[in-house]
């Protein structure tokens, strides 16, 4: 046995041999060819799938994947993340570039740049189409200065030697043009200021520029169209000789607003945008470039309460980076039609948010053309050659009475038309009164044959107590667990949806060839139940003793595919039991998340949309699961009662075992 010094060097000795050897191991594990990672995270965050491994494999040319991103205001986790996924895509395949950008450091400044350059190198021969038509619309606004400074003053001597009437007609018109003489150049400032770069604007906006001429010279070709008419109802000479003066510079204006209109719509405009906004992912391939935005590329669902709001944020890379690769290299660009009845664009922002602008913002940035056909004004759209396309019925929400009018007959014809024709389609439902009457629901009739029946006369009701005590009665529902077995559901997953006025869907007698998957499941609860005295006319009522409880899971949403009438090639529709959830009312809530920055409320509202066009163009290889469909031994909904049991398991039982061991050690030591 060692004593003394020799026991003090040895336990040296030791100690620094047991250093070495813990040096030499982390030395050694950094050696790639000796090292091994598996992805141990439930949701697969950090694998790539052999889908997108394949697909990374077969590309050729010059390839970039850029996310832009803030660090200082991410997630440590989400920003390594990001990380080990784009080093997974670079590892995969050497010629794909892939950076990670963020605009405020300066060591990404240089990086950044090159982007921006590498990008516009991609739509060279637009920016210069876009240029070279804005100079000479530049010009021609230019000569309608000079033109309006000149005419001012020949028009103010007409106005003084003619008839009273005529002066008085003129007078504001001379206001106007001298009013253009003195400060047209402001409009040249608003086309400068488009097309300026600074670091809120990271490209120039060509589209806006040409949008700022083009309103200004249509605008002005009318004016001067109009004075024309008044100077040639004149019978003077001088009067008729400036009338032509100004029938030829309107005509000239008229052209040229014409010719700014007749460009293509500009795609590095958007992506402009987009870049703009804020978070985003940079897609380029050889000839074209897509862009992510934040919204799309972090998944964000929302809960709480309303003291204390928890946003969880998912980074869904490489499956959305995955779809935007296989968009470019494939170059099919879906286009999605929105068929109503309204009198009103449906595109065009409502002071009341029952638009779909956010939605047609969102299907444009993941290169979805967004049309629109209002039955009763327009005949049906021309879709380019090529396109796939999917209709997205709007059905009215207000109803003048019990019968339907002419125009939403009329919508309805149509959409049974597009059924008849196999066309994919997107139909959601609002509750009606027809039920309550004894009559049928023409909407409810129109999905009948799919195999799908609609409850239009009930709407899914629930109540609870409000922090007073009282009861707070509502018709919405709001999800985030999708776990059939449909792309659609998956792409869900994990994401808040929300469906006003929401109505049961059911399999039908009808069913027949059909193959319906049916989704979005409402869970039965001693405080819902089916209300079908739901008019919007009357205050909410709580549950009544008459009322029974939902004693099971009741579907919202219905997939169907089945074999079109016309050629037997697949027809596939989505039935969705509530009709407002795409309306900006509800899918572009949003909610603050601090720092100025935004996170939407519902972005499983966006989802269903952008997913379940791809799903219905057939483009299934475009739909990104969402992270949580792609979990590994993960647990369901727990019942109420057993989250309960093990809470108090966990509270007391686990501590008693203890203390009971303790105490039977105690004994044992006395005896």
């Amino acid at each position: 046995m060692m004593t003394g010094r020799s026991a003090t060097w040895s336990t040296v000795l030791y100690v620094i041999g047991v250093v070495v050897a813990l040096v030499s191991i982390v030395v050694l594990s950094h050696r790639s060819e000796i090292r091994y990672r598996i992805d141990a995270t439930k949701s697969r965050a950090y694998s790539l799938s052999p889908q997108t491994v394949d697909l990374l494999n077969q590309l050729e040319g010059d390839w970039t994947v850029a996310v832009i991103l803030l660090e200082s205001q991410a997630d440590p986790a989400t920003v390594r993340q990001i990380d080990e996924v784009l080093s997974r895509f670079n590892s995969t395949n050497d010629a794909l570039q892939v950076l990670r950008i963020d605009p405020t450091r300066p060591e990404s400044l240089r990086a950044y740049e090159t982007l921006l350059v590498d990008l516009q190198d991609r739509y060279r021969d637009e920016i210069d189409q876009y240029t070279l038509a804005i100079q000479e619309g530049i010009i021609e606004f230019q000569g309608l200065i000079e033109f309006a400074g000149v005419m001012a003053g020949e028009l103010r001597v007409l106005a003084s030697s003619g008839a009273r009437q005529l002066s008085l007609d003129l007078n504001p018109r001379i206001a106007a043009l001298s009013l253009m003489a003195g400060q047209g150049s402001l409009v040249l400032d608003e086309v400068d200021k488009a097309l300026a770069v600074d670091e809120s604007r990271p490209l120039p906006n060509h589209a806006k520029a040409v949008s700022i001429l083009s309103q200004g010279l249509s605008q002005w070709a009318e004016e001067l169209d109009d004075t024309a008419r008044l100077l040639d109802a004149e019978e003077s000479l001088e009067a008729a000789r400036i009338g032509e003066d100004f029938n030829v510079e309107a005509r000239r204006l008229a052209i040229s607003s014409d010719r700014l209109l007749r460009l293509p719509e500009m795609e590095l405009s958007r992506i402009g945008s987009l870049l703009q906004s804020g978070d985003a992912a940079i897609v380029m391939g050889p000839e074209r470039a897509a862009v992510i935005p934040a919204g799309q590329l972090f998944s964000g669902m929302v809960s709480g309460t309303e003291e204390r709001v928890s946003f969880d944020r998912r980074f869904r890379g490489e499956q959305l980076l995955s779809s935007a690769i296989r968009s470019l290299d494939e170059g099919v660009d879906p286009t999605v039609v929105f068929v109503h009845d309204r009198d009103v664009s449906v595109l065009a922002a409502d002071s009341n948010n029952v638009d779909v602008s956010g939605a047609q913002a969102m299907l444009e940035a993941s290169r979805v053309k967004v049309m629109e056909w209002p039955v009763h004004m327009e005949k049906r759209p021309l879709i380019d050659a090529g396109s796939p396309v999917v209709w997205i019925v709007l059905s009215p929400a207000r109803r003048t009475g019990l019968k339907p009018a002419r125009t939403e007959l009329e919508l309805i014809q149509v959409a049974a038309e597009l059924l008849d024709e196999g066309e994919p389609l997107l139909i959601s439902l609002y509750p009606s009164l027809l039920p309550r009457y004894g009559q049928s629901d023409p909407w409810a009739s129109l999905v009948r044959p799919l195999g799908i029946e609609v409850d239009t006369g009930s709407v899914i009701t629930e109540s609870n107590r409000g922090a007073d005590g009282e009861h707070v009665v509502t018709r919405a529902q709001v999800m985030t667990e999708f776990t059939e077995p449909h792309l659609v559901a998956a792409a869900l997953h994990g994401q808040s949806l929300a469906l006003p006025l929401p109505l049961a869907v059911s399999l039908s007698g009808d069913a027949g060839r059909q193959d319906v998957s049916l989704m979005g499941r409402v869970q039965p609860m001693t405080n819902r139940w089916l209300e079908s005295d739901w008019s919007p006319k009357e205050a909410p009522m709580p549950m009544q003793p008459d009322q029974v409880a939902i004693d099971q899971s009741i579907p919202l949403i219905a997939a169907v595919e089945r074999p079109s009438p016309v050629d037997g090639s697949t027809q596939r529709v989505l039935v969705v039991g509530s009709g407002g959830w795409m309306l900006n009312y509800v899918a572009d809530m949003v909610m603050a998340t601090g720092g100025e920055r935004y996170a939407l409320l519902y972005p499983g509202n966006h989802e269903l949309l952008l997913s379940g066009s791809a799903w219905l163009a057939g483009l299934d290889d475009r739909i990104a699961p969402g992270p949580l469909s792609q979990e590994v031994a993960r647990l369901g909904s727990i019942a109420t009662r057993t989250r309960v049991q093990w809470t108090w398991f966990l509270l007391l039982g686990i501590p008693g075992l203890i203390m009971l061991a303790g105490i039977g050690v105690w004994f044992r030591r006395r005896s």
